[in-house]
């Protein structure tokens, strides 16, 4: 498959999130509805391949999304980009679980190195981006490595859909 029908996803870590992940917090309820509606608008234009990084947050979100509508979009496929081998270690276990049941259901995983290396998310970010036409992103302006992703994705000409 081509990069036509291929997307990626980059957002903020659990910690950066303006809400709490709890089904019982409206805002998170609502900021998944848009996660839905953008992720099936994205399957029904052709997108068949997602790359998720598999950080806390938004990656982990998005990509227990495209896997929950696998059985409304058979064809499309979930692939983990990790950065390094342990990037979980240092996790809680409410995202490690969560972290290791996406990886689990993952059509593909690849790890780009074994140990973190100043720099190694970036480079993450930055295969994901150079094997896509689409970012889907959560960001709201704030620095960081969802800010430079959005940046380079524009820069090479990718369709970015903020949710």
């Amino acid at each position: 498959m081509g990069l036509e029908e291929t997307a990626c996803f980059s957002g903020y870590r659990a910690e950066k999130l303006p809400f709490s992940v709890s089904d019982e917090n409206q805002e998170y309820q609502e900021f998944l509805c848009r996660l839905s509606s953008v992720i099936r608008e994205s399957a029904e234009e052709g997108y068949r391949i997602f790359y998720t990084g598999g950080c806390t947050g938004f990656d982990i979100l998005a990509g227990e999304m495209v896997l929950g509508m696998k059985e409304e979009f058979p064809e499309i496929q979930l692939i983990a980009v990790l950065p390094f081998e342990e990037q979980a270690n240092t996790w809680g276990e409410f995202w490690r679980e969560k972290y290791f049941t996406l990886l689990e259901h993952c059509d593909d995983v690849i790890t780009l190195q074994p140990r973190y290396t100043p720099g190694c998310y970036q480079r993450r970010n930055r295969y994901m981006v150079d094997r896509s036409s689409l970012l889907i992103c959560y960001y709201d302006g704030k620095t960081g490595g969802t800010q430079s992703t959005v940046a380079y994705a524009e820069k090479l000409g990718l369709e970015v859909k903020m949710v």
